[in-house]
């Protein structure tokens, strides 16, 4: 049989292009990049990722897609992104290599894995931020329950785990201003994503008190580091 880093790299394109079909659904990425450099920007990142995952399994080191990760992150960071958004790459790549053929106990799903498990920051505000963050999306979402639409509630949930995302990496990566800045820009992106009975500025207002309900009892100190990266934010708002 053929080795799999190889089958893996006769596929490379077309899992590339696969693995980011998805998101170019979503309006944020022509809003934040435009229509081809949107494009143009995700396809090479998806192949990248593809690259790298044929070098770790020819190689037989994950650590080389952990490393990459870890790597790349901060540069797309830099550029507007999140670790949500590159979890969500890696996610559609796991989905593409299923599609072809590559399941949950192939090791090229393994590696694929162990780069997500590599963006978990390590202990302080920014890994307390991401344990937190499902449960803290959700108590966003009972706090503006009764001012949103029943059908938006999925997208208001959404908002709290991206925001949220956004937030840890300013704290992880000791960058408070770049919260900052992405809240600058979300402000005026806000309405593109279909939330009329809300303002950006209620949402993060309800994010400010879930983090509150969620972390203030169990880790005051992460919570008095976090939400000091979240007011500098709101204040310019």
């Amino acid at each position: 049989m053929e080795a799999l880093h190889r089958q893996i790299d006769a596929r490379a394109a077309r899992l590339a292009s696969a693995s980011v079909d998805w998101m170019y659904q979503d309006p944020f990425w022509r809003a934040r990049y435009g229509e081809e450099r949107a494009r143009r920007f995700g396809n090479e990142d998806a192949l990248f990722h593809v690259r790298y995952l044929v070098q770790a399994l020819q190689e037989t080191r994950p650590s080389v897609m952990e490393g990459y990760a870890t790597w790349l992150r901060p540069l797309l960071a830099g550029r507007g992104m999140c670790t949500r958004h590159l979890d969500q790459h890696f996610a559609g790549l796991q989905a593409a290599l299923a599609t072809e053929g590559f399941g949950p106990d192939s090791p090229a799903q393994a590696y694929v894995q162990a780069a997500r498990t590599a963006l978990l920051y390590p202990a302080g505000p920014a890994r307390t931020l991401q344990d937190a963050t499902p449960a803290v999306a959700q108590h966003t979402l009972r706090i503006l329950a009764a001012e949103a639409p029943p059908p938006v509630h999925p997208q208001v949930e959404e908002e709290g785990l991206l925001q949220q995302s956004y937030l840890a990496d300013a704290l992880g990566m000791n960058r408070p201003d770049l919260f900052v800045q992405h809240a600058t820009w979300y402000r005026e992106f806000w309405p593109q994503r279909g939330l009329d009975s809300l303002a950006f500025q209620r949402f993060l207002e309800a994010l400010d008190a879930a983090i509150q309900e969620r972390l203030m009892p169990t880790a005051p100190a992460d919570f008095a580091t976090i939400r000091a990266v979240l007011a500098s934010a709101r204040a310019v708002l």
